[in-house]
């Protein structure tokens, strides 16, 4: 009867690792997302950003731009067009718009976050005047 029980538990064993190894089998039909580039160390209180850089985390509708901090602790993104967008409370309070023109939404439909943008534009700020 113990060799029985054994056959059985052992083949429900194996039968087991089987699915999880075919699950694990990678014939999925999504793309594979390149990875992303990263960005140099800054030197100055500008920096040239694209989708590329961050991947899945790219916030905007636009591909590219540039970061900036400006009057210390001002993070802002320009835009290709010229325009500046505010990424955090402090460039707004200095007259600079508002960046929800410019945010992108992520697969689930809300707005991917600013954080990654606005982490590297404060970075910035040690070269700001």
């Amino acid at each position: 009867m113990v060799s029985k029980v054994r056959r059985l538990l052992l083949a429900g064993v194996a039968s087991g690792g089987v699915l999880v190894i075919s699950a694990c089998g990678g014939g999925g039909e999504e793309a594979a997302q390149p990875s992303p580039v990263p960005l140099p160390e800054p030197t100055s209180s500008r920096q040239a950003v694209a989708s590329d850089n961050l991947g899945a985390l790219w916030p905007f509708t636009v591909d590219h731009g540039t970061l900036e901090c400006r009057a210390g602790v001002q993070a802002v993104f320009v835009a290709p067009d010229g325009k500046s967008y505010a990424l955090n409370d402090k460039a707004e309070e200095a007259g600079v718009a508002g960046v929800e023109p410019l945010r992108a939404n992520g697969s689930g439909g809300d707005k991917i976050s600013l954080g990654a943008v606005r982490s590297r534009a404060l970075r910035l700020c040690e070269f700001a005047g």
